[in-house]
């Protein structure tokens, strides 16, 4: 058993982190797990979704300190900010922004590592970028010829990614007549995965109020309609909320879950304690 058990999220925008991994990462923080948060861009691109909100700053420094505020209602040990522009990632440097991951990887040593799937949530291209970045920064901190100025190599022992199943986007659609983001006009609509592709259901409820804050921390990205800013937001009507999902991508021999429905994790660093 390590003696210090880490986790590394990597996310694309502010906010990203809080609606599917807020409670995880509370959860985590507050069993003594050293947590750390990644994230690419400062949400600069972003629509102001509360117009009772008037902005006296530019709006990525606004979300950026939601995200500071909202790593205090998490326990983040430390944010990691990567410092790319909202909306073109996809046109960065590509190897830059992985040896950034890397160079990251290395220097926290993480056990387990969080980000989005290959689907990015809801086809986000700055999501689908981070995931790509994710991916290949998993694999090459671990190769000890692979960038040796960025530090010695470190093997991540379980490499996750978020993952709605479809229970929770037909609850989602039946709960607010939509599944989808709104971008630039456009549809975007979340992916479900079917639930014997799940393998790992973590069960953050003593920790929703943490999870709650951090969402709300968030306010310019919120819609003053939304149940999360309601008094009476009843979490026994969103089982979802209190329940986060997530597909073990890569992992080392040894680790991955027996395959089917009744043999879900309920521990990211299963095996590894």
């Amino acid at each position: 058993m390590p003696e210090k058990l880490t986790l590394l999220a990597l996310f694309a925008h502010p906010d990203d982190e809080a609606f599917g991994t807020g409670g995880t990462l509370s959860k985590y923080a507050h069993e003594g797990v050293e947590v750390h948060l990644a994230i690419a861009t400062r949400g600069e691109a972003g629509a102001l979704a509360n117009p009772a909100i008037t902005l006296t700053q530019p709006l990525g420094l606004v979300r950026e300190q939601e995200l500071r505020r909202a790593c205090a209602c998490y326990g983040v040990k430390q944010l990691h900010l990567l410092g790319y522009i909202d909306g073109q990632t996809t046109i960065a440097p590509q190897a830059e922004a992985v040896y950034k991951v890397v160079e990251l990887v290395r220097q926290v040593k993480p056990q387990v590592m969080l980000s989005f799937g290959p689907d990015g949530g809801y086809g986000h291209y700055d999501h689908l970028a981070v995931h790509r970045w994710a991916t290949a920064a998993v694999q090459l901190a671990a190769e000890s010829d692979c960038w040796p100025e960025a530090g010695p190599p470190h093997q991540v022992a379980k490499f996750y990614h978020r993952a709605m199943p479809q229970e929770q986007l037909a609850h989602m659609q039946q709960m607010t007549g939509r599944a989808y983001v709104m971008m630039g006009g456009v549809p975007f609509p979340f992916t479900g995965h079917p639930l014997e592709r799940i393998t790992t259901v973590i069960n953050v409820r003593d920790y929703v109020e943490h999870k709650l804050k951090g969402i709300r921390c968030h306010a310019t990205q919120i819609d003053p309609a939304s149940p999360y800013l309601q008094e009476t937001f009843d979490l026994e009507s969103f089982p979802w909320f209190w329940q986060e999902t997530f597909i073990l991508a890569r992992a080392s021999e040894g680790l991955f879950p027996s395959p089917g429905e009744n043999s879900k994790e309920n521990d990211l660093f299963a095996g590894l304690r």
